[in-house]
């Protein structure tokens, strides 16, 4: 089933990511055009105070949407996962991690990006500042667990990575990362 890279041309060089056109030779003796999305990857984090769940609500201009999230961001180059979870949680929430926990992680769109989300529960919150990056406007909220799961199940919540780690940790999935 793995196809074989025949090509390979980088378009666009981002910030953020990088466009790929290859060519590749399917199993099936064919040849076909993919387009990547590369990326470094991002991390995800659930962290609660009293019970609740420390959400975020922030514009998201590809949506044209303000969106309810988890604390989320990029991992920088060299960056470990684990390392980048306890910094984005504390940049964006204003709270320190004293322990962190990996949920597994998940590929957010498969058919044309290699980016992986590092899934992490936080534990053990202290109270800090925040750090919030120049271009960057967040909202936190603290939201009771089943008032998150009907925001998850009337479509209030719908980012990807949210929903797939609020589903892992009621199911109490955990994994390596």
């Amino acid at each position: 089933m793995k196809e074989k890279k025949l090509t390979s041309n980088m378009i666009f060089d981002g910030k953020v990511v990088k466009l790929f056109v290859d060519e590749v030779l399917t199993p099936n003796n064919n040849v076909a055009t993919r387009e990547i999305v590369k990326h470094l990857g991002g991390v995800c984090i659930l962290g609660m105070i009293d019970g609740k769940i420390i959400m975020e609500r922030q514009y998201r201009y590809a949506y044209d949407e303000i969106l309810y999230e988890l604390p989320a961001g990029k991992l920088e180059k060299d960056e470990k996962p684990i390392d980048s979870a306890k910094r984005e949680f504390e940049e964006e929430t204003g709270y320190k991690v004293k322990n962190i926990i990996p949920y597994g992680e998940m590929y957010p769109t498969c058919g044309y990006s290699n980016e992986i989300i590092y899934l992490f529960l936080a534990d053990g919150l202290e109270k800090t500042k925040r750090h919030l990056d120049e271009d960057e406007v967040i909202d936190i909220e603290f939201i009771e667990i089943n008032q998150v799961v009907e925001m998850i199940k009337n479509g209030t919540i719908k980012d990807a990575k949210t929903i797939c780690l609020i589903s892992k940790y009621l199911l109490n999935i955990k994994e390596s990362v």
